[in-house]
């Protein structure tokens, strides 16, 4: 006997579960044949009865199965289906025992009581809690239920009640069966209105809701007698009806209907369907269609007129209020969408739509701050939209804590934010300080801590009587823009705006394309620095330091037009230049006896550039160059703005062989907590505190306990710009790893560089006579 896991008896238990309302329908089915091909009307009847009860019984055990969160409703459902069983049961044991049933009987009362606690569980379905807005569907539903009356009461019960031969309490029960299934489509209304339509199960008790009131119908304004022969008609009808209601409770989507979620204004649409205004417009020309009809067949004023008018005015009356409803609907929804159109869907604050619209409203002087996080595009790059969204978010948050009513924040697009508000109710420069405090703590995102940068510029605009408004929307961002730009330029991150930045843009739009022609025709050059290491004495290694030959005579270092590049999608050409050329070059000098290691700058959008380790990659292997004399020297700042991925990055690299060193080190944090934690091998310390140790104790105690600390760590150590000999000795007594500077020999072209090694080495040997122990 093999023994099934919980999990298999668990999933073989629902699929039984799941096919039970498969089992019911077909035995339903089976049981309105069977009530067709009985032998007499007792076993007909009988087979009947079974066919109530057990759709009863399917209505217990899916509430019980399948546990709704509104299970009343569904017990309730099951209490009036049972009544009308009972009814059923009475009836023919009236019919059994007497060989007649009188009218009105045990069984009508029984009925009656049935159907208003039968309804009452289908109102439970469409309603959980009270909303305002579910007026609409109340007036669908009165609006329904005062035309079904009308034709009710026209052809159907008044035509009864003038034989004159009824009692008064037969009269009442004729008016109470029609008043009941007029009270059930009514509810049938609301339910065509309700969203939960999609669910099968609301579908099928709709069905049965309708072959009930369409059956009754039939019966009430059928002019035979009902006989216990001729009841059969009808009990086809309700016969399916028990069905139709066990196999909505037994099928799973019934925990789908209760307790709807459904917004006020959800409520409004769904109340203006397609399908209900056809039923609605059908209900409301009931009246005048009536009243036609008793006109042709020439019928009395008196029998009819009272009850058209008085329906067709409560049509009237309700008509209004739907009306009503719809223009109020129209209207909230007009604002809505206004307030859509100017709300970031993202972020929730204004857009551009929005501050464009305020700056127009805005008079007198004003002022836009714009707010640009620094290297977003990285944090996408690396992580992915998802979490870039949430940093955006984050970031709003953060800039909320900053502005009052009197200042629109903004969010203009991808990772850029604005701060617009008049002159005269905000201080634009201590505004600015307080958004880069916001800043300074790092933002906790996901699992993940990041240290966010933002760059802000500040421009103001007044009216003026020359016809140039710098108020206007477009001048005034394209200006706060500009100063954005060269903020992130400068130490503060903050930028207010002056004409000489037009013509900086200018010259910045034209130095691209210069830059671009410039990669094309080879007046971009390497020139080479040598890294002299100290215990030997001699140069092991050289920096490969990228110089523009502009075509006006001058020569451009690459802070002069990196930031250009960086901003732009050329700094991924530019790199590919540089590490080509330079592994080139030394494989040129390998060739020759000269076996250096090189030394090559990556900027920060290349340290989140997912082509980074591939263009490495492609040009180790095309240049046969060993991965560990290649080194990449990273800023700090640039390896500390996403310290989890700049450490997925490294690490690839590392593993690769490749040699990463950390360069300007003692300008960005500053520290070596976070170092430590980066897959780095090298520390550069700036040339600001290299070059001071001389005469400025402080940098001499600087570059001394990064040695030390360094030397702990297990990292090595060079020092860069180093300009006379007292320095140089300083570092060999520090027992620094290697030292660069002009005093060891300035950045020169390919060509002559062997012999600038030769010199130098043979300089040094000289100079110290013997190594450092």
């Amino acid at each position: 006997m093999t023994l099934l896991k919980p999990s298999d008896r668990r999933e073989r238990l629902e699929r039984i579960v799941t096919a039970w309302w498969r089992w019911y329908a077909a035995l339903g089915v089976l049981g309105c044949v069977a009530y067709f091909v009985v032998p007499s009307i007792t076993w007909a009847q009988s087979v009947f009865v079974l066919v109530g009860a057990s759709a009863v019984a399917a209505t217990v055990i899916g509430t019980r199965m399948h546990r709704p969160r509104n299970r009343a409703a569904w017990l309730t459902i099951a209490l009036g289906t049972a009544l009308w069983v009972v009814g059923d049961i009475a009836y023919e044991w009236i019919y059994i025992t007497q060989g007649s049933v009188p009218y009105p009987s045990l069984a009508d009362a029984v009925y009656l009581v049935a159907y208003p606690i039968y309804g009452l569980g289908l109102f439970l379905l469409v309603r959980h809690k009270w909303r305002s807005s579910e007026r609409g569907h109340v007036a669908n539903s009165a609006i329904v239920m005062v035309a079904f009356g009308l034709l009710t009461w026209v052809f159907a019960v008044q035509p009864t009640l003038g034989d004159g031969g009824s009692s008064w309490i037969a009269g009442l029960v004729d008016v109470a069966y029609p008043a009941m299934d007029i009270f059930l489509l009514g509810l049938l209304a609301h339910f065509v209105g309700s969203r939960q339509w999609r669910a099968l199960s609301y579908r099928l008790l709709t069905a049965a809701v309708l072959l009930l009131v369409v059956t009754d119908t039939v019966s009430n304004f059928s002019l035979v007698a009902e006989s216990a022969s001729e009841r059969w008609l009808f009990d086809v009808g309700w016969t399916t009806s028990y069905v139709l209601i066990g196999v909505a409770a037994l099928h799973p989507s019934m925990r789908r209907i209760t307790s709807p979620r459904i917004e006020p204004d959800a409520h409004l649409m769904a109340s203006f369907t397609t399908p209900t205004v056809v039923v609605l417009t059908a209900a409301t020309l009931t009246a005048p269609i009536v009243m036609f009809i008793e006109v042709i067949r020439d019928e009395p004023i008196a029998q009819w007129g009272w009850a058209v008018l008085l329906c067709a005015g409560a049509l009237v009356i309700l008509v209004i209020l739907r009306i009503t409803d719809l223009l109020r609907l129209l209207h909230t929804q007009t604002v809505q969408l206004r307030a859509v159109a100017d709300t970031d869907h993202l972020t929730g604050l204004a857009n551009v739509r929005a501050l464009e619209h305020r700056i127009w409203r805005t008079s007198g002087a004003t002022t836009l701050l714009t707010v640009d996080i620094d290297r977003f595009k990285e944090i996408n790059d690396t992580f992915g939209r998802g979490l870039g969204d949430q940093v955006l978010v984050a970031v709003a948050d953060r800039l909320r804590g900053v502005v009052d009513d009197s200042i629109l924040l903004a969010r203009l697009a991808g990772d850029e934010f604005a701060l617009f508000g008049a002159t005269e109710s905000m201080d634009p420069t201590s505004l600015a300080r307080e958004i880069q405090l916001q800043f300074a703590t790092p933002l906790e995102v996901g699992n993940m801590t990041l240290l966010i940068e933002a760059s802000v510029g500040m421009a103001s605009g007044s009216p003026t009587t020359e016809g140039d408004d710098d108020t206007t929307p477009d001048r005034l961002v394209q200006r706060a823009d500009l100063a954005v730009q060269a903020a992130k330029a400068t130490q503060s991150r903050v930028a207010s705006y002056d004409r000489s930045m037009d013509r900086d843009k200018s010259e910045q739009l034209i130095m691209l394309g210069e830059l671009t022609t410039a990669l094309e025709s080879d007046q971009l050059k390497l020139h080479y620095q040598p890294q002299v290491e100290l215990s030997s004495m001699t140069v092991v290694a050289v920096e490969a330091l990228l110089r523009w030959h502009h075509p006006n005579g001058t020569v451009l270092s690459p802070s002069e037009f990196l930031p250009t590049a960086e901003r732009t999608g050329l700094i991924r050409p530019l790199t590919s230049y540089v590490l080509t050329h330079a592994l080139a070059q030394r494989s040129v000098w390998a060739h020759d006896g000269l076996d250096l290691q090189m030394a090559v700058n990556i900027s920060t959008r290349n340290l989140f550039d997912d082509t980074l380790i591939d263009q490495v990659r492609c040009a180790l292997a095309t240049f046969d160059c060993p991965a560990g004399q290649l080194t990449l020297e990273v800023t700090e700042t640039s390896a500390m703005t996403d310290p989890a991925g700049a450490t997925e990055v490294l690490s690839i690299l590392r593993e690769m062989g490749v040699q990463v060193a950390i360069d300007d080190y003692g300008t960005g944090y500053s520290s070596l907590a976070y170092i430590e934690r980066l897959p780095v091998q090298e520390l550069k310390i700036d040339r600001t505190f290299v070059g001071g140790m001389a005469h400025n104790p402080a940098h001499a105690a600087i570059v001394r306990s990064t040695v030390e600390l360094a030397r702990t760590l297990g990292l090595s150590v060079i020092a860069e710009g180093v300009e006379d000999e007292v320095t140089l000795t300083a570092l060999r007594e520090l027992r620094c790893g290697r030292a660069q500077g002009y005093h060891l020999g300035r950045p020169t072209s390919p060509d002559r560089l062997p012999a600038l090694v030769a010199e130098l080495n043979a300089r040094l040997k000289t100079a110290t006579g013997e190594r450092i122990p």
